[in-house]
C-alpha cells in the first residue's frame, strides 16, 4: 500500500457499524474535517455524544441497506457481521468507491495509520498496512515518549539554519 495524506474537508464518508472500531475511525475522520454518515442499528454512547457536538456527522440507527452505498468518497465496513462487511465491500468496489473492511485486513483499498503529531508542520505516520494495528499503536506511544522532543529540537535547529 502507498501511504498518502489526503485533505478530508470536502470528502464524504459512509461508516457502517457503530461500535469500538467505528468510534475510533469517526474520531480520526472528524479531526481532519471529513463529513460522515454513520448507519448502524446500535451506536456507541461515544458516537452519540460526538454527533450531538459535531454537525459533520449524521447518525442513522438502522440496518445497512444496499442503497446506502451511493455518492461517497470512502466507505468503512465496521459491522460485527463478517458477511455483511464482505457484501459492503463488494458493492462499494462495483461502484468504484474506496472501501475498508475492518474485519478483513486483506480486503481493503486503504487502511488507517497511527499518527504522531510532532507540531503543526510535522506528522509521522506509522503503518503495518492494517496487519497489526496494536503494534503500530505501541510504536507510536514509544516514539512519542522517547523521540518526540528530540524531533522537535532537530526541526527547530534545521529551521534556524535555513534562514
Amino acid at each position: 500500500m502507498l501511504n498518502l495524506n489526503i485533505r478530508l474537508d470536502s470528502k464524504k464518508w459512509l461508516v457502517l457499524g457503530g461500535g469500538t472500531v467505528a468510534t475510533r475511525r469517526v474520531k480520526k475522520i472528524l479531526k481532519e474535517n471529513g463529513y460522515i454518515e454513520l448507519i448502524s442499528p446500535q451506536v456507541s454512547k461515544s458516537i452519540l455524544r460526538i454527533e450531538s457536538e459535531n454537525k459533520k456527522i449524521k447518525v442513522v440507527k438502522r440496518k445497512f441497506r444496499k442503497s446506502d452505498i451511493r455518492n461517497q468518497d470512502f466507505i468503512l465496513a465496521c459491522t460485527d457481521n463478517l458477511e455483511v462487511n464482505k457484501s459492503i465491500v463488494a458493492i462499494a468496489k462495483s461502484k468504484k468507491i474506496l472501501v475498508s473492511n475492518a474485519s478483513d485486513r486483506n480486503d481493503n483499498d486503504f487502511s488507517f495509520t497511527s499518527t504522531i503529531n510532532i507540531n503543526k508542520d510535522i506528522k509521522i505516520n506509522l503503518s503495518t498496512d492494517g496487519r497489526n494495528p496494536s503494534f503500530t499503536k505501541s510504536l507510536r506511544i514509544y516514539f512519542e515518549k522517547t523521540l518526540k522532543s528530540k524531533i522537535v529540537s532537530l526541526y527547530k535547529d534545521k529551521k534556524k539554519s535555513i534562514r
